[in-house]
């Protein structure tokens, strides 16, 4: 079943909430409408082939957990990953930052299962404490601010039961993006309207390990991003017992 909920000051938004609020600017990061920017990019790429089929990192998800987990993914974009998660015999609700993204998932895939909302990673998760057995986010967290970014993270472990995984991808120090553009801050930076924040792995083992993270397994690797290649960190790992 697909649905809202209308909550602004936990972060979920309804889809009239968003399209009212799509003239103004949105980000704490410079003065760029990231949610016009992205509403914009998934008008753009939504029937791209690369959105069709589900990542290898939703497979490697599916791989690495018992059936029957109560999944959230952050990011959900076309919803692809989602609706394979649900497929394989999960609970999955999906999120997106894209009123757009949303409306449409709701609209093509709302028989599917998932839950879509609407979810500002800015704002704190709008879900209970130990809500979900894994977390999803297959390069979604990486256009934050480190101040941004290890609230995200806090909220994580928040909302994932104890010993509850994550899987996620970010944009590394690696990746030929790396540098261009305007600088925000350390490894962050805003190209044509986009603001990317690259991660080596020494911050992303920090940022793991200052909120209880333990990681299972870190790597560095390459991937097709809309036929460019690209360099990602790539982390798995599980929240701590307390």
């Amino acid at each position: 079943m697909a649905y809202l909920i209308k909550d602004q000051a936990a972060g979920i938004q309804g889809i009239d909430d968003i399209i009212a609020s799509n003239g103004a600017p949105v980000s704490s990061v410079g003065d760029v409408d990231q949610l016009q920017l992205w509403n914009g990019h998934h008008r753009k790429y939504w029937n791209n082939d690369e959105r069709m089929s589900p990542a290898p990192l939703a497979r490697l998800l599916a791989d690495s957990i018992g059936r029957g987990q109560r999944i959230l993914e952050l990011g959900c974009g076309s919803g692809r990953d989602a609706v394979f998660l649900q497929e394989q015999g999960h609970s999955v609700t999906a999120t997106d930052f894209s009123g757009f993204a949303i409306e449409e998932n709701m609209r093509f895939q709302g028989e599917s299962g998932v839950s879509f909302f609407v979810q500002d990673l800015q704002a704190p998760l709008a879900f209970p404490d130990s809500a979900f057995d894994a977390v999803y986010a297959r390069l979604s967290l990486h256009y934050f601010s480190d101040t941004v970014t290890q609230n995200i993270f806090r909220e994580i472990h928040r909302v994932l039961r104890p010993d509850g995984r994550i899987l996620f991808t970010c944009r590394s120090t690696d990746d030929p993006l790396y540098g261009e553009g305007d600088e925000l801050g350390p490894d962050l930076f805003r190209s044509e309207g986009q603001v990317r924040h690259f991660f080596s792995e020494e911050y992303t083992r920090r940022v793991l390990a200052e909120e209880s993270f333990t990681i299972d397994s870190l790597m560095l690797r390459d991937e097709l991003i809309y036929n460019h290649r690209a360099s990602v960190v790539q982390g798995f790992a599980h929240r701590s017992q307390g």
